[in-house]
């Protein structure tokens, strides 16, 4: 072999290193990429927070653009959602205050898989393609609607009222100890002081 065939396949075998050390890599990039997109499309299909925002979107959507009956059932639809989310809401603040909810959260529950049911029918009545049956099922659900409403609002109200009873105690309590603090404190100073002094 000449020195000009000796180069050419060192200039060969370097290149073919070169290429197969770069394929890999972009290998290992490419699957840490596509895995990491994997990976971030699953959590958000799996975030009920997210989910939960992507279909009030939509329901704000159709409350505005959709004829007569599909607007009242968003409307209706996003009502009973907020009263469900309001109503877990109050009754998780309650019990994490320590007020006495009594049998409220099993009565909340019950309201919720209410709402959940009444939201399922609301669905079914969106994509109902007959424009009567859509307004026959508007009129039906509207009372229903109504009525799951005033009865969580019924319960955060009495929720609330068990939160107001309790909630004086314990700003007394932290009121006084927050007041022995400071007597500590103050008494843990002028001795501070007295030793320094002498």
């Amino acid at each position: 072999m000449t020195d000009a065939e000796a180069d050419a396949m060192d200039i060969v075998d370097v290149l073919a290193q070169v290429v197969l050390v770069g394929g890999a890599v972009m290998l290992v990039v490419g699957l840490a990429a596509v895995g990491s997109l994997w990976y971030v499309v699953r959590r958000i299909r799996r975030s009920r927070r997210l989910r939960r925002g992507v279909d009030r979107g939509r329901l704000t959507v159709r409350a505005v653009t959709a004829d007569d009956a599909g607007r009242r059932l968003a409307r209706m639809r996003l009502e009973v959602q907020r009263s469900v989310d309001a109503t877990e809401r109050a009754i998780g603040a309650a019990e994490s205050q320590g007020a006495p909810v009594g049998a409220m959260p099993s009565v909340a529950a019950s309201l919720v898989r209410t709402g959940h049911q009444l939201d399922d029918e609301l669905r079914l009545a969106e994509i109902e393609p007959d424009a009567e049956l859509r307004r026959a099922w508007v009129a039906w659900l509207t009372d229903q609607v109504a009525e799951h409403a005033r009865l969580c609002a019924d319960l955060r109200r009495s929720v609330f009222s068990a939160t107001m009873a309790t909630g004086p105690s314990q700003l007394t309590r932290a009121g006084d100890h927050l007041a022995l603090e400071v007597e500590a404190l103050q008494a843990w100073g002028t001795s501070y002081r007295t030793r320094r002094a002498a």
